[in-house]
């Protein structure tokens, strides 16, 4: 009998999958709810965009969540999973925070008429992710299904808490919207790992966890059998 059949109750791909969509929409959600508040608290408030950012971060949550389906068996299956995530979601967005201090505000750009500027910080925030995130979905996930939802969540996540990166390149305020930035992938990324577990009924680090996505391993390889 395979390991993973002793450990604990096999996890379905497909229940993994939609638990990982359902934590991803409430990690985006709660992503958004950090930053209004803090945004209303330390800088000025903007509740104004919540009809707009329901639907972003429940799309790019709902991605990211997909994505975490896909490599879960390859990641840590332990504590370190919501380390893992927050790693991920920084190596997506450090290409456009870099490209952003190097070429300066987007829209002193535009009022300069600096094309290449400007074409170089629009790069950043969708190029520079999407590279990103389909080198993770590579390394971590070895499918071209991986690299393709990888780069979707990028995008989406540049999209998403990433929108103002190329406009705050080179200006005080950005210190404090890093710190923002910072404070939403925290509180994301224990959303998005604690939810797929109690959605999933998997204990991150425990027995139940190993032995259920083992399971979930063996069943993409042939015979089943845990290595």
């Amino acid at each position: 009998m395979p390991r993973a059949a002793r450990a604990g109750k096999p996890l379905d791909e497909s229940l993994n999958r939609t638990a990982a969509i359902r934590a991803g929409v409430l990690a985006g959600l709660a992503g958004l709810a950090t930053f209004l508040v803090i945004h209303h608290v330390w800088i000025v408030p903007i509740w104004f965009v919540v009809p707009a950012g329901v639907l972003i971060a429940g799309l790019g949550g709902a991605a990211v969540g997909a994505t975490y389906a896909e490599l879960v068996p390859s990641a840590p299956r332990t504590g370190w999973a919501v380390v893992s995530v927050f790693g991920c979601a920084v190596l997506v967005l450090v290409p456009a925070i870099v490209v952003a201090e190097l070429s300066g505000p987007l829209d002193a750009a535009d009022r300069d008429g600096d094309g290449s500027r400007a074409a170089a910080s629009i790069f950043g925030l969708f190029g520079g992710p999407a590279i990103a995130g389909a080198s993770i979905g590579w390394l971590i996930g070895r499918t071209r299904r991986a690299v393709a939802m990888a780069t979707l969540a990028a995008l989406l996540l540049a999209i998403g808490p990433g929108h103002d990166i190329p406009f705050l390149g080179g200006r005080p305020v950005v210190i404090k919207e890093l710190t923002i930035l910072i404070a939403v992938i925290v509180v994301s990324s224990v959303a998005l790992v604690v939810s797929h577990g109690w959605l999933a009924g998997i204990a991150p680090g425990g027995r139940q966890s190993r032995g259920r996505l083992a399971s979930l391993t063996a069943s993409r390889r042939p015979g089943g059998e845990v290595e």
